[in-house]
């Protein structure tokens, strides 16, 4: 395993508040983000334990917004030619199908 390498990360009052929130046993913060890292936080996690928690959780959503962004783009590169294509071969396939039951 690589060796960590630590950053440090300055933390307004609001992201403080914030991140003392997620410590909350119990709390929606807490239970949100182990449903989307799989990491369990509480009151006796330590606070870089808790940004690492928010990093992943962060990454996590970045590379969703990515994909959903990438398929997007490919939906809206998909014109009239690819959809005249994509019937063209559902009524070969259709007919092909209707010969096979009819058994020419």
């Amino acid at each position: 395993m690589a060796a960590a390498i630590r950053k440090s990360v300055p933390l307004d009052a609001l992201l403080e508040d914030a991140l003392q929130r997620f410590r909350l046993h119990g709390a929606p913060e807490s239970q949100a983000l182990w449903q989307v890292t799989g990491i369990r936080v509480d009151d006796e996690t330590s606070e870089a334990e808790v940004l690492r928690a928010l990093l992943h959780a962060g990454l996590h959503a970045v590379e969703e917004k990515a994909m959903e962004n990438g398929y997007a783009a490919l939906a809206a590169a998909h014109d009239e030619e690819d959809r005249a294509y994509e019937a063209a071969v559902r009524a070969r396939g259709a007919r092909r199908r209707s010969r096979v039951g009819t058994g020419e």
